[in-house]
């Protein structure tokens, strides 16, 4: 399932990254088209406002995903884990909460 998930995010991330050069003018009289002075200063904030858009647009796409980081993730993970190993009986009651008890902490 996540190699499913991290294969989409890549495609779709290389059709937002491919955009750019597919969609380029040939560069012929480039400055002709009423670029002037404001392109040296529009042109930088531009790049760093669609960059910053793809990184929000991939940060949604991801947590809509379900991916998120690890900080959160490691606590549940270890509980599930303990919650199994409860259920199979490999640790008793008393064992089950102290280690309950020291997660939550």
């Amino acid at each position: 399932m996540y190699r499913t998930q991290l294969a989409t995010i890549s495609a779709i991330g290389m059709l937002i990254l491919s955009a750019p050069i597919v969609l380029a003018d040939s560069g012929e009289n480039y400055y002709m088209h009423g670029m002037g002075a404001g392109g040296w200063i529009f042109g930088p904030l531009m790049m760093i406002l669609i960059i910053a858009l793809i990184v929000g647009v991939v940060v949604l796409i991801l947590r809509w995903m379900g991916i998120t980081d690890g900080a959160g993730n490691r606590r549940d993970q270890a509980l599930d884990i303990l919650n199994e190993r409860f259920a199979r009986g490999e640790i008793d009651l008393e064992e089950f909460e102290n280690r309950k008890r020291a997660l939550n902490k």
